[in-house]
């Protein structure tokens, strides 16, 4: 049982009201311990414990449009990535007194994702006796299943 009191103005929070606020308050807190003894004794469970919202605290202040993020210039960013490939970009038309420098690395990520078809050419031979050889699949291939071992449908379910 909760019990919501009006917002009682400013000036009429005389020192007897805002005692009689705080017994109420503490009435309001001794009868949820009651409550919670009696629910325990009758083997119920508890009362969660709620706690106050999150949604309800102040948003964040507004960085600085030059600020960086927390952490961003901890480490470089590139030191793990693998290079796979690197093109050299030339300046064209340079002029004729410029003094060549050096590069300046600029590195750039892309995924990749590609589809293969596979076409297994199997030799058919006949023997002499009427029956006829293939050349079986090579390992990596799913027997019965026209998707390579690395698509996720050439798995067999499991029930």
């Amino acid at each position: 049982m909760s019990l919501t009191l009006p917002d009682i103005p400013e000036h009429e929070r005389s020192p007897l009201v805002l005692l009689l606020l705080d017994l109420l308050q503490q009435q309001q807190s001794r009868i949820a311990q009651l409550e919670d003894e009696i629910a325990r004794l009758k083997g119920l469970q508890p009362r969660p414990d709620l706690r106050p919202s999150t949604l309800e605290t102040p948003p964040p202040q507004p960085r600085s449009p030059d600020a960086k993020r927390p952490g961003s210039d901890k480490r470089s960013k590139n030191a793990h990535l693998t290079i796979h490939r690197e093109v050299v970009v030339a300046l064209p038309d340079p002029p004729p007194d410029a003094t060549f420098k050096g590069y300046e690395d600029y590195v750039v990520q892309e995924l990749v994702i590609a589809s293969q078809a596979i076409r297994y050419r199997r030799e058919r031979w006949q023997t002499a006796d009427g029956r006829t050889l293939l050349a079986p699949l090579p390992a990596a291939v799913v027997p019965g299943s026209h998707f390579g071992p690395t698509l996720p449908s050439s798995r067999p379910l499991l029930q």
